[in-house]
C-alpha cells in the first residue's frame, strides 16, 4: 500500500467484533433460507374410466378431468362435472384436509382430521412396488413404470413416476409412495371400476389469489354425516 492510498481495514482481532461478524453471517444465512421461493403452479389431469356394462349410465356423472393448484406444502384439487364440483384442500404438515361439495342445490364443507383421513384412504393404501425398465415421456418429463400390487386385495395396477420434479402430493396422488417420485400416470381399481389418471400439463407459475380459501355459503358436515347421507342428496 502506497502512502497516497488509504484503505479502511476492519480490525477483527477483538473477540466482541468476531462475535458480531459471526452473528451477522448467520442472520444473512437464515434470512436467505426463510425467503426461499415456494414451488407453485398447476397440474391438469385427464381421467378415463373402465366400468362394468351395468354401470355405464353413471359415466355421465363422472369427471373426465381434474385441476390441481399447488404452493409449498398445500394443494387444492378441483373436479367438476356439469353443475357439480368436488374440491379437496390439503396441507401436509398440518394434516389438514377439507372437502367442498357443490351443486346447484346444496353446498357442503367437510373437514377430516388425521384419523378420518386414514379411514377414507385405507382402501387405497398398502401398495407394494416393483420397478420396471420401461420409460416414457409424460407432460415433458421422463417417467419410470412401476407395477403396483394392492396388499389387501392382491389386485395389480401400474404407475409412472418421475424424479425430474418435486411437487407436494394432492388428493389424487396422496395414496402413493412419494419416494418413487411424482406420479404422472396411474391406474387404480376401485370396486370393479378401473380409473386411469394421466397428467396432461404441468405449469410452474403463481397460483390464483384465494385459491386455498373456502367461499361463503357452505354448510358444515361431519364425515359421518356425509357417509350417512342418502345418495339422492
Amino acid at each position: 500500500m502506497t502512502g497516497s492510498e488509504t484503505r479502511f481495514m476492519p480490525d477483527i482481532s477483538h473477540p466482541m467484533k468476531k462475535v458480531i461478524l459471526y452473528l451477522m453471517f448467520f442472520i444473512v444465512l437464515f434470512n436467505s433460507c426463510s425467503r426461499k421461493k415456494e414451488i407453485q403452479g398447476s397440474i391438469t389431469y385427464n381421467i378415463d374410466y373402465q366400468i362394468p356394462d351395468s354401470l355405464t349410465k353413471y359415466l355421465l356423472y363422472l369427471p373426465k378431468s381434474a385441476k390441481v393448484y399447488f404452493k409449498g406444502d398445500s394443494a387444492v384439487s378441483i373436479q367438476q362435472m356439469n353443475d357439480e364440483s368436488t374440491t379437496v384442500i390439503t396441507c401436509k404438515p398440518a394434516n389438514f384436509m377439507r372437502v367442498l361439495l357443490a351443486s346447484s342445490a346444496k353446498k357442503y364443507v367437510i373437514d377430516y382430521n388425521k384419523a378420518e383421513q386414514a379411514n377414507e384412504t385405507s382402501a387405497r393404501l398398502g401398495y407394494s412396488y416393483t420397478a420396471g425398465t420401461e420409460t416414457k415421456i409424460i407432460a415433458g418429463h421422463i417417467t419410470l413404470k412401476y407395477l403396483l400390487t394392492n396388499k389387501a386385495t392382491g389386485e395389480s395396477s401400474e404407475a409412472w413416476f418421475t424424479k425430474e420434479i418435486s411437487i407436494i402430493p394432492n388428493s389424487l396422488t396422496m395414496a402413493f409412495d412419494t419416494s418413487r417420485g411424482v406420479p404422472l400416470a396411474f391406474t387404480v381399481n376401485q370396486n370393479g371400476m378401473v380409473i386411469k389418471t394421466t397428467v396432461k400439463e404441468i405449469k410452474f407459475e403463481p397460483v390464483p389469489i384465494g385459491i386455498f380459501a373456502t367461499p361463503a355459503g357452505y354448510e358444515p358436515l361431519s364425515p359421518k354425516q356425509l357417509r350417512d347421507m342418502p345418495v339422492e342428496n
